[in-house]
């Protein structure tokens, strides 16, 4: 672009004027003032860590990406399945019956995109028209459409991923009008073509949703969708059960020796190489606890407070690095909310997990079963790509309770790791055929969503509930007033747990009843 000029690269300026005046002049024509934009442009600030997922790789729909070079191969693909959808009367009247309908409804097509289209009118309308034809093709003769697409688009889920992509989206408004042009309902009318669209979307988005949909959905068009991803996104959020349907799945044995060296790299602050020092310290406090603290849980707490550490690391001629002094240059890029692992949660709190059958709506921390439940989602190779559309598109419609955002944000603070994943996985949270680290890494490189604006009493109860442990507690004591450096924690701890030892193997030897008050 020109930076002295105010024009955008391709901008007809002809055919601006003589749109501007054909909508100036059209006082009979359709009334655009209650057209909801629908399809939105996505920001840079939401595609600025994974652009390519708010984009088509294969298939162009809708006018944002139609013409662009990577994409257009596939037009004749396009153009081969729609016809398949029709009879030779349709494919021989389609320009008289469908492509001058949408021209005469161009300005209701245009008020849908958030974008301006700089096209002209009878381009749009065959943009739409084939693609239109093309998505309701999907629902209603997808075995006969997949026959002639390439495979790669078929066995990767390239194709489900493109449909569900925002930029891509194709308004309900005009999929209704190429339904009424070609009659495609055998009992049309108005309210039974709706009826019948719906039922097809509703098929298509259960087959490819990664979460659980409303289970109350009826043939009654209660509300507008305004097109296929917006259908999607209101069948998630208005998913809940009630709460006597939560199926509760302990998560642990009483067996709290079992050796897990997979999770010792999850705590509840994320801070870089603890994992090693934090090991250190569940030996130590162990020990402490077999020497017969067990029935006092805050005496290990105050031994540790009670030591003399700032004298200690004196002796060792070791420096003590405080928590203002900490290295601020390696921030990372994407942020997340302040709340332990699943790893964490499971081996230093015994948090339960436990799926439901309802929706996000039925996420839930009971303090008394000292459980998390969580609904299922079903991971795929396409589903990153499903999340990610979906939260732009409650952030592009400035939703007052981002329930979607609020859940991803919780999935993404909670999953860690391989270790994170596999465990709910074990307890029937997450399906899929996803592997493990592709599902970490999703949810790590999901952004805190900036919409995250009021509270989550979920999040807030369980890290209440964490940090209240006495083995967080002591940790949180040693993190804040002593350990920041690796070397002071390496050498005290190591000090500690043979001391520990020597007094262990000693009782094994002598007895020490005045230490557990048994003989």
């Amino acid at each position: 672009m020109d930076p002295k000029t105010i024009l955008s690269d391709g901008f007809n300026e002809q055919q601006w004027v003589d749109q501007i005046s054909k909508n100036f002049d059209d006082e009979g024509g359709d009334d655009i003032s209650d057209v909801p934009v629908s399809v939105f442009s996505v920001p840079k600030a939401t595609t600025r860590f994974k652009p390519e997922a708010y984009v088509p790789v294969a298939i162009a729909l809708g006018p944002y990406h139609h013409f662009e070079a990577r994409l257009y191969q596939m037009e004749r693909f396009k153009v081969a399945a729609v016809k398949t959808i029709l009879s030779m009367d349709q494919v021989s009247s389609f320009e008289s019956s469908v492509i001058n309908r949408l021209v005469e409804k161009e300005p209701m097509i245009r008020a849908c995109y958030h974008k301006y289209i700089n096209l002209h009118d009878d381009t749009l309308a065959w943009i739409f028209a084939i693609d239109g034809l093309f998505l309701i093709g999907l629902f209603t003769q997808y075995v006969d459409i997949s026959t002639l697409m390439p495979k790669k688009l078929i066995n990767n889920g390239v194709l489900y991923r493109d449909v569900m992509v925002l930029e891509n989206q194709i308004p309900m408004y005009l999929l209704d009008e190429i339904w009424k042009a070609l009659r495609l309902s055998s009992t049309f009318q108005d309210q039974n073509g709706d009826r019948e669209l719906i039922s097809m979307m509703r098929k298509f988005c259960e087959a490819h949703s990664p979460l659980q949909l409303a289970k109350d959905f009826n043939n009654r068009v209660e509300r507008r969708y305004l097109h296929l991803l917006d259908f999607m996104y209101h069948l998630i959020v208005n998913n809940q059960d009630t709460p006597e349907a939560l199926e509760v799945v302990v998560l642990h044995d009483d067996d709290d020796n079992d050796n897990d060296n997979n999770n010792n790299n999850d705590d509840d602050t994320k801070i870089v190489k603890e994992d090693h020092l934090k090991e250190n310290l569940e030996e130590v406090m162990e020990m402490g606890l077999r020497l017969g603290m067990k029935t006092k849980a805050e005496r290990p707490i105050k031994v540790i407070e009670s030591i003399p550490w700032e004298k200690i690391s004196n002796l060792l001629g070791l420096k003590v690095l405080k928590h203002d002094q900490e290295d601020d240059d390696d921030e990372p890029i994407v942020t997340e909310i302040e709340i332990p692992s699943v790893s964490s949660l499971s081996k230093h709190a015994q948090i339960n997990f436990s799926h439901t059958s309802g929706g996000i709506k039925d996420v839930k921390f009971d303090k008394n079963s000292a459980t998390l439940y969580l609904p299922i989602i079903t991971l795929e190779d396409y589903s990153e790509v499903v999340l990610r559309n979906l939260l732009a598109y409650e952030v592009a419609t400035s939703s007052s309770t981002p329930e979607l955002a609020q859940y991803i944000d919780l999935m993404s603070g909670i999953i860690d790791t391989e270790a994170d994943v596999k465990v709910l996985r074990d307890k029937g949270i997450i399906k899929g055929n996803m592997n493990d680290k592709d599902i970490a890494d999703l949810f790590n490189g999901m952004n805190k969503s900036s919409l995250y604006a009021s509270s989550n009493n979920t999040i807030e109860d369980i890290n209440e509930y964490y940090k209240n442990r006495p083995m967080i507690k002591a940790w949180t004591f040693i993190k804040r007033d002593l350990i920041y450096s690796q070397k002071v924690a390496t050498v005290v701890l190591t000090i500690l747990a043979s001391l520990l030892m020597v007094l262990y193997s000693f009782c094994e030897v002598y007895g020490c009843s005045r230490f557990s008050g048994k003989k």
